[in-house]
């Protein structure tokens, strides 16, 4: 321990570098800090089983009843395969479908209107009122739980609702076999619906089948028809166009003839004049024949929609002779697609007409029942391991969240390695929660030597350890520690000065500051306790006195009223031990501290005294502290543990550095003993003690007896 704190201290001196705040081991102190919160994992754990118990005595028993159909292929037709060949009944999808049939809600209803399904007793189950009793009345819920109700008494769209909740269709694998599975609380209603879901659908399938074939022959026929009536109607509007088809084609053979006549012949050659006249003749007759065919009405709806055609072209022969020649070849062409596709439909309508016919007779059943639902005996659920496992693995997690979730929230410091690890400096010494409820056993005293010391001891604060009741306890050598961990910080003459100073109040430093300095006296060497928390001062409380019982203190020597001796309290009950207070009430305790007389007090004191302990004020509340810091040789800062937030701390060091304040260690105070955080704390749990917080043991040769108060020199 030398060491490591002669360390932080040169380190301090030297360079005034910033210590290293917010330090490593992170996984391994999160790890340390999770196992330490196991009460946690234990509660969320009980809580699991408790609930699972709680749940397997509210949880009705469901008992499960299956039903299972074969689904078979339909036989191969004389003359090929009927409608029901678009599903391929060997494949997934056609079981998968058939399922999906079975939860249909028209044939839910079927089943809940069925005689067999109707007489049931107790078909809709009772309601769990899950809330106990007790729980239930403190709520003020005095609703009457419904007994079960039969089916006469639910209509048949609620019982169909019901029915598809407590089924389940499975298919078996590799199989062409359908479970049909229902649970229920009661077994005789789980077989029966069952068994009727099984039913009604082979039934239902049965009575399609021959309603199906006929439907489907109707609706070929009707096809048939409408395609008939097409095919008539294109061959009629055809028909219509046939004379001027024909003068379309005189006239092209023609035109034809008569150019053949102009390469051969002049413009006034007889035959050339003889052939122009007849191409004249036949394009009046083809545009008449064309007229006839428009106005006939046999394509009457077509020729509406191109009458603004027709007219645009009423100007000059030529034009209109090009458009009509073009109308008429462009609808026939039309007309001659229509009527080859009436034709192709038509015939193959009437074709699958006399198929369906054929295969009527040639088709055995597509689905059966493989077997009917039997009566169960046992329940299916809840089941009580599952349950419980379930309860066990959820109340673990559960907890083990709380505790990690406590520990990634939790921004206190518990142990000496967190402050360690996370602050990177060296902790001098742990003291734990002092118990003030017990006294402890007193020790023997001589009647005229030590009455004045127990009457002065009365009004001490219960955590001082250092008295004739509690001088062995464990508490008091946590003390010891800290005064050893001091001494090894330099040489004495060196290192008189000890400054005790805290983040923010309540943390405990000015019980630590009386504690060690008792601890220093009990080694024969001359101490003085000075308080320098002029603001709100503590250590005359801590000791039972009032802060009048000096009126000068260390306020009347800084202000110049009095001298060092005056200022002192001697006599305390404990030998080598004197005492200053802070003294009066001061406007201005800031102003007091930068005077140069606070150098000559500590000067003084180091001359007079061999251990001066300072106690001073919170040094996040008051500047005060970093003015009396330098003048200090030790620098502590206690660290209540569950109680000043880390970054407080953080920012303490980082001033003291930017102060260029070497700090010296860390006090941890107040931190509860538990027997995880024994290794995290270097703490003397390790050794079992008893209530009063002394050491267990055989006499004088228990831990620690006998060298305590004796330690002189």
């Amino acid at each position: 321990m030398q060491q490591t704190s002669n360390h932080w201290h040169d380190a301090g001196d030297t360079d005034g570098a910033d210590p290293k705040v917010g330090g490593g081991g992170g996984a391994r102190r999160l790890l340390m800090n999770f196992l330490a919160r196991w009460y946690w994992i234990v509660l969320g754990t009980l809580l699991g089983v408790g609930g699972s118990l709680y749940y397997l005595s509210k949880a009705p028993k469901v008992y499960a009843s299956s039903a299972t159909l074969l689904l078979k292929e339909q036989t191969a037709s004389v003359m090929g395969k009927d409608q029901t060949e678009e599903i391929n009944m060997r494949s997934t999808e056609a079981m998968n479908t058939m399922a999906e049939r079975l939860k249909r809600q028209e044939l839910l209803e079927r089943i809940a209107v069925r005689e067999d399904v109707r007489s049931l007793q107790n078909i809709m189950p009772a309601r769990v009122r899950w809330l106990p009793p007790v729980l239930a009345k403190w709520l003020g819920d005095s609703t009457e739980v419904p007994a079960p109700a039969s089916a006469t008494s639910v209509s048949p769209q609620a019982l169909a609702g019901a029915i598809g909740s407590w089924m389940e269709v499975s298919v078996r694998r590799g199989t062409r076999l359908l479970d049909v599975t229902v649970t229920h609380p009661s077994p005789e209603v789980a077989k029966v619906l069952a068994d009727a879901i099984c039913l009604e659908y082979v039934s239902e399938i049965s009575g399609h089948r021959s309603s199906g074939r006929t439907e489907t022959i109707a609706v070929l026929a009707g096809k048939s028809e409408e395609s008939r009536k097409s095919l008539q109607a294109a061959q009629k509007a055809f028909s219509a166009y046939q004379r001027a088809l024909t003068s379309h084609e005189e006239l092209q053979a023609k035109e034809k003839e008569v150019a053949e006549l102009k390469r051969r012949y002049r413009a006034k050659h007889p035959e050339l004049i003889n052939g122009l006249a007849q191409v004249s003749a036949l394009q009046a007759r083809f545009l008449a024949d064309f007229e006839a065919s428009v106005n006939s009405g046999a394509d009457n709806a077509y020729w509406k929609e191109s009458e603004a055609a027709l007219k645009a072209a009423a100007g000059s022969l030529s034009e209109k002779l090009e458009t009509a020649r073009r109308m008429l070849l462009s609808r026939t062409a039309v007309l001659k697609s229509e009527i080859q596709s009436q034709e192709t439909v038509f015939n193959a309508m009437l074709t699958r007409m006399q198929q369906v016919e054929i295969n009527q007779s040639d088709t055995e059943s597509e689905i059966e029942i493989s077997n009917l639902a039997p009566l169960p005996g046992a329940p299916v659920s809840p089941v009580g391991s599952k349950i419980l496992m379930i309860g066990l693995f959820a109340g673990a997690a559960f907890g083990s969240a709380l505790a990690f979730g406590s520990v990634r929230l939790d921004n206190k410091f518990h142990t000496v390695m967190q402050l360690e690890e996370m602050l990177g400096m060296p902790v001098l010494a742990a003291i734990s929660h002092i118990k003030t409820e017990k006294s402890g056993k007193s020790a023997s005293l001589e009647p005229g030597k030590d009455a004045g010391k127990l009457e002065f001891q009365r009004n001490w604060d219960p955590r001082i350890v250092f008295r004739q009741e509690r001088s062995r306890s464990n508490y008091a050598e946590m003390f010891r520690v800290l005064r050893a961990s001091i001494t090894l910080l330099g040489p004495e003459d060196k290192r008189k000065v000890t400054l005790f100073t805290s983040a923010i109040p309540s943390e405990g430093k000015s019980i630590v500051s009386v504690n060690f300095a008792l601890a220093s006296a009990s080694q024969g060497k001359r101490v003085l306790l000075i308080d320098m928390d002029l603001r709100q001062p503590t250590v005359q409380k801590v000791l039972g006195l009032s802060r009048g019982s000096s009126a000068s203190g260390v306020t009347g020597y800084l202000s110049g009223q009095t001298s060092f001796d005056e200022s002192l309290i001697r006599n305390l009950g404990v030998e080598g031990l004197d005492l200053m207070l802070a003294g009066a009430r001061c406007p201005n305790p800031g102003e007091l501290l930068n005077g140069s007389l606070l150098k000559s007090l500590i000067a003084e004191a180091k001359e007079k005294y061999d251990v001066i302990v300072v106690d001073t004020a919170p040094l996040l509340a008051v500047p005060d502290t970093r003015v009396i810091a330098p003048y200090a040789d030790n620098v502590c800062l206690v660290v209540r543990a569950g109680y000043v937030p880390t970054a407080a701390t953080e920012r303490v060091i980082r001033i003291l550095a930017t102060d260029r304040t070497p700090l010296s260690g860390l006090v941890l105070n107040d931190f509860v003993e538990r027997r995880s955080r024994i290794a995290l704390n270097y703490s003397y749990g390790y050794y079992r003690y008893s209530r009063s917080g002394n050491s267990y043991g055989a006499g004088d040769h228990s831990y620690g007896a006998g060298t305590h108060d004796e330690d002189r020199g």
